[in-house]
């Protein structure tokens, strides 16, 4: 068996949750302090797998400053129960500080140190990367904590493919898949009507996950992968960071980063974890918003590299591929333009606003210049830069 951490984040906010616009970070359902969360159920289903050794890390996130020490408290209170079991650590700003400071301390430039945060989804990924780092495992899995283990072979299955060859290539990545809660298939009856016309990604993802997941054979490559159930080799995790640059979806852009490098990710179809996530309590314009982001960045790296074999829209089809072409900003007006006709019939001003704003996201696009080559060759750098020094040195008191 190959030495493994899991990695889970867990995400925090205020008792009673922050109404909109407070939050500092911008997370999807983080966990209020005066409710129990769904870490305990997760850590709980890997009774299932205890016959095998592995080590868990816990990365702690709290999405405002003012809670960091109560969330760090409530995790450690949950994890307790745990330990006599285990080998079960925690990550999170304190511990990350002393990091920072003892690498900086034995050479790590400044510039690499910067990226131990956990100001994002991307940041707080590559911390889980990191977690694997230290502790200096073959393989790091990662896990999120709206998740239950129901497969008692899953660490077996996790550790079946990865470093092995198949049709020519090292396996350095392999990816598993979500039950929710017992279909791979998403509920595409509850796509609201203003996205069914030009934002319907439910749709496109139930269709690539029946070409992918829903047919044979066992392993193949993917043009997806959910970043709360993959498997990804000590090599990688050294090698190729979550880009900071995402506001989200970090697990696919971490898929083109990948291919970039000329990695290549196949999914499992026996590799499945049960998905059980809260309810998000979000405005819709919020979301969307984040997903506006993410897809007019993701185009500029794809067109940008496209010569990459692996890269190209078309080798992303046809999710994420759906949001990766040039009617994009058409997509992203038309889709706002409906919103903000919901919003008009509440009489929420504030949502059309928001609309507005959104569109004019999509005709300004703050993304078009950056040139992604340059900026991830350096991320690169520096990433490759600490997880050298970084690797090995065990998870921080």
């Amino acid at each position: 068996m190959k030495s493994a951490t899991i990695v889970i984040p867990s995400y925090w906010g205020p008792a009673g949750g922050l109404s909109g616009g407070e939050e500092e970070i911008i997370f999807d359902h983080p966990t209020p302090l005066n409710e129990e969360g769904t870490l305990g159920r997760l850590l709980d289903s890997f009774e299932l797998v205890n016959t095998q050794e592995f080590k868990v890390v816990v990365v702690v996130v709290a999405n405002a400053s003012h809670i960091t020490n109560e969330v760090i408290a409530k995790v450690q209170d949950v994890v307790e129960p745990y330990s006599a079991h285990y080998d079960i650590a925690l990550l999170h700003s304190q511990n990350l500080n002393r990091l920072r400071r003892a690498l900086i301390h034995d050479g790590v430039p400044e510039a690499a140190c910067e990226l131990i945060n956990l100001d994002s989804y991307p940041a707080v990924r590559n911390m889980c990367s990191l977690a694997g780092i230290l502790n200096g495992s073959e393989i790091t899995i990662f896990l999120d904590d709206d998740e239950a283990i129901t497969d008692s072979k899953f660490l077996s299955k996790a550790q079946e493919f990865i470093g092995s060859e198949y049709q020519g290539q090292e396996i350095k990545v392999v990816a598993g898949y979500y039950l929710q809660p017992d279909s791979y298939r998403l509920d595409v009856s509850r796509v609201p009507a203003w996205r069914r016309p030009y934002w319907n990604n439910a749709s496109a993802m139930n269709e690539a996950f029946e070409l992918i997941i829903g047919r044979p054979p066992r392993l193949k490559p993917t043009p997806f992968i959910f970043g709360g159930n993959m498997v990804v080799h000590h090599d990688t995790v050294m090698k190729v960071p979550f880009d900071p640059l995402i506001t989200r979806g970090e697990d696919i852009d971490f898929l083109i980063n990948l291919r970039i490098n000329r990695i290549t990710v196949w999914l499992d179809r026996e590799l499945y974890t049960k998905h059980v996530p809260p309810k998000i309590f979000r405005p819709a314009w919020r979301s969307l918003r984040e997903d506006i982001k993410r897809f007019l960045y993701e185009r500029k790296k794809v067109i940008d590299h496209e010569e990459i074999e692996g890269v190209g829209r078309e080798e992303l089809m046809p999710y994420p591929g759906m949001f990766l072409g040039p009617d994009l900003e058409e997509r992203i007006i038309r889709t706002n333009e409906l919103l903000k006709e919901e919003y008009k019939k509440l009489s929420d001003k504030r949502g059309m606003d928001e609309c507005e704003v959104n569109i004019e996201l999509a005709k300004n696009n703050p993304f078009k210049d950056i040139d992604t080559p340059t900026w991830l060759r350096n991320l690169i750098k520096r990433w490759q830069g600490l997880t050298r020094v970084a690797v090995g040195r065990g998870i921080p008191k």
